[in-house]
């Protein structure tokens, strides 16, 4: 075991720079702040951001992350005895925690509570779902533009279909469309983790 990490470690070195210097950090600066403008608009005049705002300037972090995988060093580092799962795990420990705080930020700026645990379940939820998704639609597009179609499957789950079903629509993470917030997030967060790992064993990858 101890041999294996440190073989993994050793591997994930030269790989980290590559892998987070083509991580879109533009775009997401550019959702960031779109983010924060929806959230401090939600805010404005004692308004309570957490039912739309903040759903809202959530979907759009997860939608950054869809682009995740579209790995434009993969070419340089393919040909690497590191298996692709550890490659994109890399690109996971940083990205993600980014994520994270600037959705911290985001709850910062729209409230003084402290984020509940159906904003988390919510979050946690996305996050899942966006690495899912890219995850497997990457593979299934030559141009290696996979994330847009990752887009569609994100805001449909996040935002179209509580929409749609819910009754009454909402895209609270309070209240969610089918059951309660705890059985709801987590179902989508663990169906999403399951598509996540099998898309990353041998018989589904394509590269």
């Amino acid at each position: 075991m101890d041999g294996s990490f440190g073989l993994r470690r050793a591997q994930g070195r030269p790989l980290i720079r590559p892998s987070a210097r083509t991580i879109r950090w533009t775009s997401f600066a550019l959702v960031s702040g779109a983010g924060a403008l929806i959230v401090w608009a939600g805010a404005r005049e004692e308004g309570d951001p957490t039912p739309v705002a903040l759903p809202i300037a959530t979907a759009l972090l997860c939608v950054w992350l869809c682009f995740l995988f579209e790995d434009l060093a993969a070419e340089t580092v393919g040909a690497s005895p590191t298996p692709l799962a550890f490659r994109r795990a890399l690109r996971v420990a940083v990205a993600v925690p980014a994520t994270v705080l600037m959705w911290l930020a985001f709850t910062w700026l729209g409230t003084s509570a402290r984020p509940t645990v159906q904003m988390v379940g919510s979050m946690l939820a996305g996050i899942a779902l966006s690495l899912a998704a890219g995850a497997v639609t990457v593979p299934l597009t030559d141009s290696n533009r996979g994330g847009y179609a990752a887009i569609a499957i994100v805001v449909f789950v996040l935002l179209v279909l509580p929409v749609a079903i819910g009754r009454p629509p909402s895209i609270d993470p309070a209240t969610p469309p089918l059951g309660d917030p705890f059985t709801y997030w987590a179902a989508i967060t663990s169906c999403s983790c399951v598509v996540l790992a099998l898309a990353h064993m041998p018989p589904f990858q394509r590269r």
